[in-house]
């Protein structure tokens, strides 16, 4: 924690640009917070399955500076899925590369900028928003980025305006050195907007990266906002990703976490149903092996009356990895005829694999239609001996399973296109054939 508080201490002017004094506002604030409760140990609840001391304990590299390493994303990264078109936008780390844009125009309103170029070209929508949703005081993990972070990404899609075509984000993790990387997301979709939100993370070099997200996504009224996050890195990755939503009268946020190879993420998603007749669905795919680590913890709250939410996370943990799923659903005072279903399974397959569960409910309404559950179990020898009956070799009918078994939180996914990508990069993942970026122009 120290060496954090002493960057910050040491290379304030710096972090303080000139030009961004909407993040810069926040970074005092953050540090104090830190500087007075450090990170949470595992006696924390919401942090009782990840050792967050142990993972910001080496010194990392910072890239205060902002330097490039002179990549050419779209020649090295070959991140487009067949059949979808999408309008592809590149972050280096924690720096948005405005020299890579996208041929296609984006509809007349729409921004996908640097959120350090919007600090000055749309203040006011980012001062009246940035750190709202994702406060310092709720999070050491939120503090520590927010006195850190110096860019990251901003979307912006005006009142009743629909995006045919969805945009893609590419994160690149690309260094030299061990570095970390302090990353901001900041999606505002007004009244009646509809878009699609497809974020890759990859690894180009095979060295340790260490990744705070903080991401705030605010959905106005009838709006549908499909966030899609998809993360292809390696063992030597450390990702860390908080995500705060607000949903609005009549609008649907839906989030994708699928994550096919990492070395230690742990994703936290909060969202609020803060109008009537909100929607908020959560679909989580993990497959892990060696001795990666994946933990997703959630909170959707229902703050209103006749809201909706739907939660289903699946995992398949393998070696000696470790997975943990956390999922709580908060139906507040007042939040009448709220309906809401959360289901976590799990297939761990062999004896060393650990997992971790807790789905939980917590409500103070008294006409509502609630429902979580959790399953831990293997594979089934009933079914492996029925298709090695059937001349099915056991290596085969066991990547089988697992396949059959991941298929229901992909089939979720409503873009087609994507869908069959990612049935295709999942049984590359249980064939062993998935690498890392580099390989994946095949």
């Amino acid at each position: 924690m120290q060496q954090y508080l002493d960057i910050y201490d040491s290379n304030s002017a710096l972090l303080n640009a000139e030009g961004i004094e909407v993040l810069n506002k926040h970074r005092a604030e953050a540090a104090e917070l830190l500087r007075h409760t450090g990170f949470p140990s595992r006696k924390v609840e919401r942090y009782r399955y990840t050792d967050v001391q142990k993972a910001f304990a080496p010194n990392y590299g910072l890239n205060l500076n902002g330097f490039k390493f002179g990549i050419n994303a779209h020649d090295i990264f070959r991140c487009n899925v067949p059949g979808l078109s999408t309008s592809m936008y590149f972050v280096e780390n924690d720096r948005f590369r405005s020299d890579l844009q996208p041929k296609a125009q984006l509809p007349e309103g729409v921004v996908v900028m640097s959120l350090a170029e919007a600090c000055i070209k749309y203040r006011h929508l980012v001062e009246t928003r940035y750190a709202r949703l994702a406060k310092a005081s709720d999070d050491a993990i939120t503090a520590l980025n927010t006195m850190l972070c110096q860019d990251g990404l901003f979307i912006y899609i005006p009142t009743g305006t629909v995006l045919t075509r969805p945009i893609q984000i590419i994160n690149v993790l690309r260094s030299t050195v061990s570095l970390m990387m302090n990353r901001r997301v900041l999606v505002i979709a007004e009244a009646e907007a509809k878009a699609q939100l497809l974020f890759c993370d990859h690894a180009q070099d095979q060295i340790d990266f260490l990744t705070t997200q903080v991401a705030e996504i605010y959905v106005g009224a009838g709006a549908e906002v499909e966030i899609y996050e998809l993360e292809e890195t390696h063992e030597g990755s450390h990702r860390y990703a908080n995500l705060q939503g607000r949903v609005a009268e009549g609008g649907q946020l839906s989030h994708y976490a699928l994550t096919l190879t990492c070395g230690e993420t742990r994703n936290q998603t909060d969202i609020t149903l803060a109008e009537p007749h909100a929607t908020a669905n959560l679909y989580g795919c993990a497959i892990t092996d060696k001795h990666q680590h994946i933990e997703n913890n959630t909170l959707i709250t229902h703050h209103a009356p006749k809201c909706t939410s739907d939660e289903l996370y699946k995992y398949v943990i393998d070696e000696q990895s470790v997975g943990a799923f956390a999922g709580r659903i908060l139906v507040e005072r007042g939040a009448q005829q709220t309906v809401s279903h959360e289901t976590n399974a799990n297939l761990v397959c062999t004896r060393d694999a650990r997992m971790y569960t807790q789905p939980m409910l917590e409500i103070y309404a008294d006409d509502v239609q609630c429902s979580h559950g959790s399953t831990v179990g293997q594979l089934s020898d009933e079914a492996l001996f029925y298709m090695r009956q059937r001349g099915i070799g056991e290596a085969e009918a066991r990547l089988l399973l697992k396949q059959a078994f991941a298929t229901e939180v992909i089939n979720n996914i409503r873009m087609e296109a994507l869908r069959d990508r990612l049935h295709h990069l999942v049984d590359k993942r249980f064939r062993g054939e998935l690498g890392n970026c580099q390989h994946c122009i095949k």
